[in-house]
């Protein structure tokens, strides 16, 4: 289980005693999943080097295929190692593979979003086969309403099991994000997703305001170290 922080600004790096496995840069101005600048991402990259994977939010997607697939293309020239979009607007399958397909194509590390708090439980068995016959990398189980509870309050075990059962199934990344407390570490890797992402864990004030605590990323390292796996990322 590897462990994924999220930064939404390149000065937020500077909180780090040491990288986590992946840094992760978005724009919670512009939604769960906001993209942010092409100039911030270049420049956490520059940050992270070689010590941990870049990933990167591109969106909660519409079904503008050709747009977000131009941003998947400008994020991953920036330095962003995975690419991240949200499944929010769409109903169908049929719409999201076609969608996700457009994007995997120039971007093949792709990461699939859809949100415990607004997904339909029986798409939720379907997602990750649809991924990967879109050709998506990974797929990821986060919150959309960060006011309205983390991913355990929408979501109970046997369902996040068979999601990332099914994700073991068919070959992908399984990521589970939204609201997660250093607290809920060991029950995360009871259920052995592949990635678990932070924020608000780790920030000083809201989940959407700049400021990342030392302590509280130093607290959540180390339990990370214990509950995820012996060494997490590398010296900043």
């Amino acid at each position: 289980m590897k462990l994924l922080i999220s930064v939404i600004s390149p000065l937020e790096c500077a909180a780090f005693s040491r990288w986590p496995d992946y840094v992760d840069i978005k724009n919670p101005a512009d939604g769960s999943l906001g993209m942010p600048s092409i100039e911030d991402i270049m420049r956490v990259k520059k940050l992270v080097a070689s010590s941990a994977r870049l990933s990167c939010a591109i969106g909660e997607a519409t079904d503008d295929a050709e747009f977000y697939a131009k941003r998947a293309v400008d994020a991953g020239q920036a330095g962003a190692d995975i690419i991240k979009v949200g499944l929010f607007s769409f109903s169908g399958e049929i719409a999201i593979s076609r969608f996700l397909s457009a994007l995997t194509s120039v971007n093949k590390k792709l990461v699939a979003a859809v949100y415990a708090d607004r997904v339909e439980k029986t798409f939720l068995k379907k997602f990750p086969e649809v991924a990967k016959n879109s050709g998506a990398w990974g797929c990821l189980i986060d919150t959309f309403d960060k006011t309205k509870g983390g991913l355990f309050s929408h979501l109970n075990e046997d369902a996040l099991k068979g999601f990332i059962e099914g994700c073991r199934k068919h070959g992908l990344q399984s990521a589970l994000a939204g609201g997660l407390a250093v607290k809920d570490l060991p029950r995360l890797a009871a259920l052995g997703p592949d990635i678990v992402g932070f924020r608000s864990a780790v920030a000083k004030g809201a989940r959407g305001e700049p400021g990342l605590d030392p302590q509280k990323l130093s607290r959540l390292m180390e339990n990370a170290d214990k509950d995820c796996h012996p060494r997490v990322g590398g010296d900043p």
